[in-house]
């Protein structure tokens, strides 16, 4: 019989083939000889996410953070659960305290970003683009994103002397990168 590490290795290698529901199975087993492991509740949760399972990947961070300590990456996961339930506050809330602990997590800075552009706060939501892109330069959504906000500042008037340039670069940016070249 497989041991934990051996079953999470093997978890880990499916998850990086994007097999995720081979993958969160493999996770599975490994919690099931190490359900104390906020490690293996996390990857599981991930897998479940990418498999789009918001919910069982939602009870699963909590259970990760339950047994753990806070981190970032974890945080804003859970936040993207939230998210896919329709459950914008708490989506927030985990971005946000994600971000507490780690303000340049370009993840969070850019979801949070999302969640402000989906509530019409165009100002916010470039601030958060800006900076996520400042984190992470290859960061194709967020550059992908920050394009759109301008032009949305654009369509309601809200811009100044720089927003069609910016506009202009972040569409370049994001053209360069293409999706799934950068992030």
């Amino acid at each position: 019989m497989p041991t934990a590490e051996e079953y999470a290795r093997r978890g880990e290698a499916l998850a990086a083939e994007g097999r995720w529901d081979e993958a969160e199975e493999n996770f599975k087993n490994a919690r099931q000889l190490d359900p104390a492991s906020p490690d293996l509740a996390f990857n599981q949760g991930l897998a479940c996410l990418k498999d789009g399972r918001p919910l069982d990947a939602k009870n699963l961070f909590l259970e990760a953070l339950r047994l753990g300590t806070e981190a970032p990456d974890l945080l804003c996961n859970l936040g993207l659960a939230w998210f896919e339930l329709g459950k914008s506050d708490q989506a927030r809330r985990s971005y946000e305290r994600a971000l507490e602990l780690d303000p340049a997590h370009a993840e969070a800075l850019n979801n949070l970003g999302v969640l402000m552009f989906q509530a019409a706060r165009y100002a916010r939501a470039r601030e958060l683009f800006e900076a996520a892109v400042s984190a992470k330069d290859d960061y194709y959504d967020a550059w992908f994103n920050l394009r759109d906000t301008y032009e949305e500042l654009m369509a309601v008037g809200d811009t100044d002397a720089g927003t069609l340039a910016s506009r202009d670069r972040a569409a370049e940016r994001a053209h360069k990168l293409g999706p799934g070249k950068g992030h």
